[in-house]
């Protein structure tokens, strides 16, 4: 199912969510029983704690740089 998502139309990915001081922001796109598609606004010197996952994760940067640990 895709929601909060204009269809048929073609959209800048980074304008769907913004950022907001000392928060991570999130915006599911698309969830199915074989994953998710989500998008996420991370404030400098924010991220994710670590964490497993059952699908596989794909990670796209927009905007900045990250540090990503896979192991």
């Amino acid at each position: 199912m895709i929601k909060n998502f204009p269809i048929a139309e073609v959209v800048n990915l980074a304008e769907m969510v913004t950022y907001q001081p000392g928060q991570v922001v999130s915006r599911t796109v698309s969830q199915n029983k074989l994953g998710s598609l989500t998008l996420f606004a991370f404030p400098e010197g924010e991220g994710l704690s670590t964490h497993t996952t059952p699908a596989d994760a794909l990670v796209y940067i927009l905007d900045g740089e990250a540090q990503i640990e896979i192991g």
